[in-house]
């Protein structure tokens, strides 16, 4: 079909973007990147990509990406539409395990991650002119990946590739600045939408209950459909169950189509008006989401309650009121454990603006916030890039495959997390899809190619190893092995595979009553299948079809052997293989985590399981929510490392010299060894020292706190000396430097801390010092100083004092002139003088003044304390004693 841009906006008058569409164009012709802002409803979705296909040439084609399949349909079909075709002519789509285009397709409306896997097969995109990225500030991880891909192909082998953003709310300065490209804004079509707040704010446990009565009352007071915004999938079953039964609403099921999903897909009223009610997320069935966002027939209304899916991009036309609950569901991901959670948050601003404008789009519109205004002031103002906080190792596989090593080469808009990058490559490599520089390996590339995260990928192609492994020489259990034999082939592995993989993306049947055994879930699945009757197995079994088409293996619906399903779960979760611990349904991770299950779960009774799914919050146990029993034996090589392990343990106080056997911090058994490598143990104490050295030798002792002491105290006196450093800090942090030498006796190491503490430490640390400098610290600072009785009284340096310390007893001072000094008798001691019974009596630096004066008043109290000892009135002339002189 030829059509021109005027043809499209005289079509489309009535939409404000056909009013930029020639700006686009004439923008396109010089520049290499564009940036459009335009309000929800302006038409940029529909009417630009096909205004930018009429002036490109012959066979050209565009590629517009879409972060929902939802948004990806309906956008294709209206395209179509306009130009009075079907879809899969003029206009296509491509979502995940769902396709319409043929060779006439010029326009490819695509999801996120089936344009990185283009990029990834073929980095030229050819034929390939524009890649548009439509509501852009949702900032998915795959849509910023797929940027950074399209740059870099750019960048490299395709200069002539354009790039277009196009989005409602996004910080397009920021983008502009970043792609060196030009702005055009539409000022957009909006009607005036009246707001109301709630007067308290909802706790989110409360939210369907809170969204269903406001919902009735907006029903009653306004005209047109309205739209409700919940967080997920189980607040819109409860709003819609709500609804259903409500008196205010005189509703009465008619004829529903269920689709096998409960409750029904939609409810219809009779009077006053017909009335239908339909959910909308994700998992829907794409009929079931089609008939929620078509147009209400003539004298009917509708009321739809929806996830964020219905934020941006898809239009539900005759909506007037909207009900925003201001929560929405986010993939928590914790880069500490490695695991994603769901958690339910409260919106951005951006967020709520966007939600609000699906109430003005054909008429002035009434929208019901359910939290306060003042609560209001604390919503962050822009969501924050996926990239931020997303589990990165679906992006790092798609990078490697792309052929670049390091992810945090490409030309990011928002750089990823280093830390997050560093989680995803041990996560790569431990599921042997990247080796240790980055790049990817033969495995790693088939990964990629599958729609789906590495580690469903890595289980899925598993399974010709898991068949093949007994020719290799790999032990199996004697139960699994006969299974495998008598009942078993690659294409029943891989097929079992295969529904585990469905059975994981998608909601759990069977979360209210099943335990956590995966098995059963897989027996029941398959028993749906059997009978021709999946209901709400559908979807699931819908995924695992698809899964079994890219796998070209069959269905199987036989019941499965749970050691099977446990071995293909610990293929794609291999640090949630678990060991029960000493506690009742207790068990330990090989990533050394531990977590919980129910006393009364059948699991429990396992020694060993693999762990589909769980939820782990830091600092917690972590809650098991699937799980399949396993047969350690049944691992091979990939998962049990033998590793040498001479290490410090700190709670023994030892070197430990053993060779284990691990599945990652799993011991499966140890044995010593005997001829380990004498400098490795050497290293391994000097570097327990930073960490435990303050109890691994005796730093308390008073002979080695002298050392340092006087040691420290000369060089705060002389620092030309440059005196060492020998501080218990500074020590620790170098022991490398000097405990080697005395580590080593008879032709073994002391290893242990009982023989790290019989070492002379004092004088280790004395020996640090030259002998030069040892002769300088012993003349500035002796160790002693000699009294008139003739006894040598150890000088006490203590941290932090003015000066040196004498503790000796008042009477073996008799007959002593004046203060002893230290520094070469520049520094006078500081004499703490003593009763007989070692009690202070007084302190001095001035010894004669004392003789003079104030030793006359301590002289009284002496004499009445020990009246048996000699004080006498002249103790310049008295002889000095240790002990009692009579009188």
């Amino acid at each position: 079909m030829t059509f021109s841009t005027q043809d499209i906006t005289k079509k489309c008058a009535s939409l404000p973007a056909s009013l930029i569409a020639d700006d686009v164009n004439s923008a396109l012709q010089t520049h290499h990147s564009l940036v459009i802002t335009a309000p929800p409803g302006a038409g940029k979705s529909t009417l630009l990509p096909l205004t930018i296909l009429s002036s490109l040439g012959d066979g050209e084609k565009i590629l517009m990406l879409e972060p929902r399949r939802l948004a990806a349909r309906q956008i294709a079909e209206r395209m179509a539409q306009i130009l009075g075709e079907t879809v899969g002519e003029t206009v296509g789509y491509r979502v995940r395990f769902e396709s319409k285009v043929s060779k006439r397709t010029r326009i490819e409306v695509l999801t996120e991650g089936i344009l990185t896997r283009m990029l990834v097969d073929d980095a030229t995109l050819d034929g390939v002119s524009i890649v548009i990225f439509d509501e852009f500030h949702e900032r998915s991880i795959n849509s910023d990946l797929a940027l950074a891909l399209t740059r870099q192909a750019q960048e490299i082998i395709r200069p002539d590739l354009k790039v277009v953003i196009m989005s409602a709310t996004i910080d397009a300065c920021g983008i502009c600045a970043a792609l060196k490209a030009p702005l055009i804004e539409s000022e957009g079509r909006m009607f005036p939408v009246e707001l109301h707040y709630a007067d308290e704010d909802t706790d989110p446990r409360d939210i369907a209950a809170v969204a269903a009565s406001t919902t009735i009352e907006a029903y009653k007071k306004h005209e047109g459909d309205i739209l409700v915004f919940l967080p997920g999938q189980a607040e819109i079953e409860r709003c819609f169950e709500l609804l259903s039964n409500s008196q205010h609403l005189n509703i009465t099921i008619s004829t529903p189509q269920h689709l096998n999903t409960t409750p029904p897909h939609h409810i219809t009223t009779t009077t006053p008006h017909h009335l239908t009610i339909h959910p909308l997320y994700g998992n829907l069935s794409p009929e079931n989401q089609r008939r929620a966002i078509a147009p209400s027939a003539p004298g009917e209304r509708k009321i739809v309650i929806a996830t964020p899916i219905a934020e941006t991009s898809i239009t539900i036309e005759g909506v007037r009121v909207v009900i925003d609950s201001g929560l929405c569901r986010q993939v928590v991901f914790d880069a500490r454990t490695g695991l994603s959670h769901l958690q339910t948050v409260r919106i951005s601003m951006d967020m709520a603006t966007q939600r609000m404008g699906r109430a003005g789009r054909v008429a002035e519109g009434v929208c019901y916030r359910l939290w306060t205004k003042a609560s209001e002031h604390l919503m962050a103002e822009q969501r924050k890039p996926e990239i931020e906080e997303a589990d990165l190792a679906p992006m790092v596989l798609d990078t490697a495959a792309f052929g670049e090593s390091d992810a945090e080469a490409l030309p990011w808009l928002t750089m990823p997390p280093r830390a997050g990058v560093f989680k995803a490559k041990e996560l790569l490599m431990s599921l042997g899809a990247i080796d240790e520089n980055g790049n990817i390996t033969p495995i790693g590339k088939r990964m990629a190619a599958l729609p789906c995260h590495p580690r469903i990928a890595r289980m899925i192609l598993a399974t010709t190893n898991l068949t093949t492994s007994t020719s290799q020489g790999v032990h199996l259990s004697q139960v699994h092995q006969q299974h495998l034999t008598t009942s078993t082939s690659h294409h029943h592995t891989t097929s079992l595979a295969c529904d585990i993989a469905a059975l994981l993306e998608e909601k759990d049947p069977l979360s209210e009553t099943g335990g956590t055994d995966l098995t059963l879930r897989l027996s029941a699945l398959r028993a749906a299948r059997r009978k021709g009757q999946p209901g709400r197995w559908q979807r699931i079994a819908k995924i695992a079809a698809e899964y079994r088409r890219m796998a070209h293996t069959d269905e199987e619906n036989r019941d499965p052997a749970p050691m099977e399903v446990g071995l293909l779960v610990a293929h794609a979760y291999p640090e949630r293989i678990a060991r029960s611990t000493n506690n009742i349904g207790g068990y330990r991770l090989a990533s050394g985590a531990n977590v919980q299950l129910d006393a009364t779960d059948q699991q429990s009774a396992h020694s060993w399981i693999a762990i589909a799914s769980l939820h782990s919050a830091p600092g917690a146990t972590g809650r098991v929510f699937l799980a399949a029993p396993l047969d350690p034996e049944d691992l091979n090589a990939e998962f049990v490392k033998e590793v040498d392990n001479i290490s410090w343990d700190t709670k023994q106080g030892c070197v430990v010299m053993q060779r284990e056997q691990r599945i990652g911090k799993l011991m499966l058994s140890e044995k010593p060894i005997h001829d380990a490598d004498k400098e490795q143990v050497k290293s391994i104490v000097c570097e327990a020292m930073k960490k435990d050295g303050l109890t691994m030798m005796a730093w308390s002792e008073k002979a080695v706190e002298q050392v340092q002491r006087r040691v420290t105290q000369v060089a705060a006196w002389h620092p030309e000396l440059a005196l060492p450093d020998v501080s218990t800090e500074h020590l620790l942090s170098t022991a490398a430097d000097w405990l080697p030498f005395y580590l080593e006796e008879g032709g073994r190491v002391k290893s242990s801390v009982q023989e790290l503490r019989k070492l002379n430490l004092a004088e280790i640390i004395w020996n640090l010092l030259p002998y030069e400098a040892q002769q300088e610290v012993d003349r500035l600072a002796p160790t002693h100083i000699e009294v008139p009785t003739g006894s040598r009284i150890r000088i006490d340096y203590r941290t932090g004092a003015e000066a040196p310390v004498l503790s000796v007893r008042l009477q073996e001072c008799f007959g002593m002139e004046r203060t002893p000094c230290v520094d070469d008798g520049k520094r006078p001691v500081l004499m703490e003088l003593l009763s007989p019974g070692f009690k202070p009596v007084q302190l001095t630096q001035d010894l004669a003044s004392f003789w003079q004066g104030t030793y006359f008043e301590v002289r009284k109290e002496l004499r009445r304390r020990y009246p048996k000892h000699y004080w006498p009135e002249n103790p310049l002339e008295a002889e000095a004693v240790r002990g009692v002189k009579r009188k």
